[in-house]
């Protein structure tokens, strides 16, 4: 597979001279080293085909420790196996991104680094070179003796050859460890290494930190040169505003803590808080609330009028007592005999006690 790189803003006469110095490392590159590495060998690299890491046999001879290491088909068992068998499959079939996703899960069941080059060569048949340049310097930093001289070798003219259509991205912030995201792909932390690079075009770079506002940037790649960003965090401020509304003279309280009457508006920090709104022969108000960050919340408050209180129970005794007391008296002067008249000259007539002798 070698086909033509994808070259935002180039022209076909461009694009020809550089496929042009890229012959040779284009041919070796889409054709992966094969299983047996030894040069001369019936397996040794080619410099032309289309297919990864070649699944045929290796000739069936006796062993010896010059042999080179075993095919990778033959290395790999359970899963990994499986995993790569589809790989290869859908790789003939030109689906890369299907054969991509299958090399990857082979390789997470196993660490045979042929399967790092196997995923490379499907992003440089989808056009991703950035990507393909940072598995294949994986495959070549795990120095593995299953990497023959000459597999490293093509692998080397690789990167010299693709790092071209690519280039490096350079971020600085003025805050520390902060992670590095283009097109929602984590590059890594500030200062990001020399490997962090990116495929011509336009990329979104946002720079991400707990507790600090993100920063955003789309940047425009057009060259190889480097891309700078410099990034500029501010911390977030955990804090909202709140608005309460009530009536005048109302007392406004929050946590406990009378903040205003009548209307009150302030920042608090973000979480929970305590809101009391009173006054004299009203109910009381209360309402739990939540403040989230750069937030404004609202409340108008409008207290009912609370209800007469009961009379207590020794004033209806006593009033009972005076009431029954009146209605006695009431009673007497209603219902008492009406005075008789007195003739004079009569026992009533009386004005002293009469004395025994």
């Amino acid at each position: 597979m070698s086909g033509r790189p994808g070259l935002n803003g180039c022209t076909r006469g461009s694009i020809g001279a550089l496929l042009l110095s890229m012959s040779l490392v284009r041919a070796a590159y889409a054709q992966a080293p094969t299983a047996a590495t030894t040069p001369g060998s019936p397996e040794a690299p080619a410099v032309s085909g289309s297919a990864p890491q070649d699944a045929r046999p290796a000739p069936a001879r006796p062993s010896s420790p010059t042999d080179g290491p075993r095919p990778i088909a033959e290395a790999l068992e359970g899963d990994a196996k499986r995993e790569y068998e589809l790989g290869r499959l859908l790789y003939n079939n030109g689906d890369f991104a299907g054969a991509l996703a299958r090399f990857q899960s082979a390789a997470k069941a196993s660490d045979d680094p042929r399967l790092l080059w196997n995923a490379a060569v499907c992003q440089k048949a989808l056009r991703h070179y950035a990507k393909a340049i940072t598995l294949v310097r994986r495959y070549l930093a795990s120095n593995s003796p299953l990497i023959t001289p000459a597999a490293a070798l093509t692998a080397r003219a690789f990167l010299a050859a693709a790092e071209p259509l690519t280039a490096r991205l350079d971020v600085s912030a003025n805050v520390a460890e902060a992670r590095v995201y283009a097109d929602d792909e984590l590059m890594g932390s500030v200062p990001l290494g020399a490997d962090a690079r990116v495929d011509w075009g336009a990329h979104q770079v946002v720079v991400k930190k707990q507790d600090y506002s993100d920063y955003a940037q789309t940047v425009t790649v057009s060259s190889s040169a480097d891309v700078r960003v410099s990034a500029v965090l501010r911390p977030v401020v955990h804090e909202g505003r709140v608005i309460v509304r009530a009536h005048a003279g109302d007392r406004i309280a929050v946590d406990g803590v009378v903040r205003a009457f009548g209307t009150w508006e302030g920042a608090l920090a973000s979480g929970r808080h305590t809101l009391r709104v009173t006054a004299s022969g009203s109910r009381p108000y209360q309402e739990q609330l939540v403040v989230a960050d750069a937030q404004t919340r609202g409340f108008d408050v409008t207290l009912e009028p609370a209800p007469r209180a009961p009379l207590p129970t020794w004033l209806w005794l006593a009033g009972g007592t005076v009431l029954a007391a009146g209605a006695v008296t009431a009673g007497y002067f209603i219902f008492k005999p009406a005075a008789q008249p007195t003739t004079r000259g009569s026992i009533d007539t009386v004005q002293a006690p009469l004395k025994i002798p």
